[in-house]
């Protein structure tokens, strides 16, 4: 198992709550989740094409573009569905249990892509180890939102 990957991805979950309460609190400030979700966004774009620039990433020509599935452009369709998602229920739930409920609805789309290997995963099947482990942390999930 490749320590930086997943140390990376570990850095990457520990932020998503931080971002949630940014995002939330920017939303009380300019009174709106949409508009904060923009800003987000905005912010973010302006980071990656600085970004791009210093380092010089080539882009690919027109060309090539146009030969991009159009079901490849819905990434950012979700990022902006998940920003703004959070908004509107991080503050309502609760970090933990938006962020166990996040996970959960990721385990199932995990679980599916990588058993038939969609987009462009490795096809790895769903064995009853696997099957444990997802209802453990569903479990957890039950346990957190329990008073």
């Amino acid at each position: 198992m490749n320590y930086l990957y997943m140390s990376l991805a570990f850095l990457v979950g520990f932020l998503l709550p931080v971002q949630v309460g940014i995002n939330a609190e920017l939303s009380r400030f300019v009174n709106s989740p949409l508009l904060a979700a923009l800003v987000s966004f905005t912010v973010g774009g302006l980071c990656l094409l600085i970004s791009v620039v210093v380092l010089r990433v080539p882009f690919p020509a027109l060309g090539a573009v146009s030969t991009i599935p159009v079901w490849s452009w819905g990434g950012g369709l979700i990022g902006a569905a998940v920003v703004l998602g959070s908004i509107l229920a991080g503050p309502k739930i609760g970090a933990l249990a938006l962020v166990g409920v996040l996970l959960a609805g990721q385990l199932i789309a995990s679980v599916l892509m990588d058993h038939f290997g969609w987009l462009g995963f490795p096809i790895q099947k769903m064995t009853g180890v696997r099957f444990v482990g997802i209802m453990l942390l569903v479990g957890g999930l039950y346990l957190i939102r329990k008073n």
